[in-house]
């Protein structure tokens, strides 16, 4: 099988100008109609967003400046149907910081993109590669498949980079190796030179995989409970502590907690931690190991929380999720209305020095 990646780019690219998918969002090179499509596509089939959810979006909100004007109500009654409503509430999030700190334009650096609320390692690379052309690979399972299956010994990232620096264009590249895993997936036939590389063996790998009987088990009468895992902030400033309000919709709603939120799956608790305030107040901190757990059991769910002392590094705090911020005193503590699942570690607060 060839080995070079110059022949590889020139087959991928005959194979793709003869059997590319269309989208609306390829024929654009504007950043922000391709990032709300990268969003919805991380949720939903892809030909869904297509005719569907990303149309009716961007005819709503054309440009980031509608769209960092508008409220979550208004944003929600459009997003609707897609779920993973988060998602739409960081979409909102980062329309906001874009218009007010970029002047609606989005930063060319991945560094910088990271740090929008949303906006991973691959869904920065995707905008770097599709609306400004840069050779960056948007390593997704599309990719991974196609490297693994072709050069099975070497380095997944490492190989897509030299890849994508050895064509022509990184819109194009990442395009054309995204449909040729959805064809190869599909089990349609390849035809010309791309063909040379996949070899019967190499197709193998990208047939479905057999699904297993399944056993019909009956149900116990006891449910199996599960865990969510909440990381949670307790900055500290000029020995006091930043406390928030409950949102609205939720339980407990009015009363003041510590920030933070739940862990999200391969994701240590520190890094929750950093995550979650990054993304409600807007602020990055140093999280310390916690000095606090407490498990709240529920009748389906056992909550573990654990609480990390926290400092902040840049920036100031601003309540991006419509709540309250105060800074309080160790010892005034229990003259405001905390969570009952706070109590105990707000104790331990009180005997530690700030």
């Amino acid at each position: 099988m060839p080995d070079n990646f110059t022949i590889f780019n020139k087959a991928l690219e005959d194979w793709f100008a003869i059997n590319q998918r269309t989208f609306p969002w390829r024929t654009t090179a504007d950043p922000y109609k391709i990032w709300v499509a990268e969003i919805m596509s991380h949720q939903t089939q892809i030909d869904r967003v297509a005719t569907h959810f990303w149309p009716r979006f961007i005819k709503r909100f054309p440009t980031i400046e509608t769209l960092s004007e508008a409220s979550w109500e208004t944003v929600y009654a459009v997003w609707d149907g897609l779920g993973y409503y988060r998602r739409g509430r960081n979409v909102l999030k980062t329309a906001q910081i874009l218009a007010k700190h970029y002047r609606g334009d989005f930063p060319k650096t991945r560094l910088a993109l990271e740090q929008l609320p949303g906006i991973g390692k691959y869904t920065a690379a995707a905008i770097l590669a599709f609306a400004f052309d840069e050779k960056i690979p948007a390593i997704d399972t599309n990719i991974t498949q196609i490297i693994v299956a072709l050069w099975p010994n070497k380095d997944l990232e490492k190989t897509s980079q030299a890849l994508v620096e050895a064509s022509h264009s990184g819109k194009m590249w990442n395009s054309a190796m995204m449909d040729l895993a959805s064809y190869l997936r599909a089990g349609k036939p390849l035809e010309g030179a791309i063909a040379s590389f996949f070899t019967p063996e190499v197709l193998k790998r990208f047939e479905p995989k057999p699904k297993k009987p399944r056993k019909i088990i009956p149900k116990k009468k006891t449910t199996k409970k599960h865990r969510i895992d909440v990381g949670i902030a307790c900055i500290w400033k000029n020995g006091k502590y930043l406390a928030q309000t409950r949102p609205e919709g939720k339980s407990f709603m009015g009363f003041w907690e510590f920030p933070g939120g739940k862990r999200e799956k391969g994701e240590n608790f520190r890094d929750c931690v950093k995550r979650e305030i990054r993304e409600e107040i807007g602020v990055e901190v140093s999280v310390r190991p916690h000095f606090y757990e407490e498990i709240c059991a529920f009748k389906h769910v056992d909550l573990c929380l654990r609480f990390h002392r926290a400092q902040i590094q840049k920036g100031t705090p601003k309540p991006l999720e419509n709540q309250t911020l105060k800074w309080v005193a160790p010892d005034n503590f229990f003259e405001e209305k905390f969570l009952p699942t706070n109590h105990n570690a707000l104790r331990r607060l009180q005997k530690m020095r700030t």
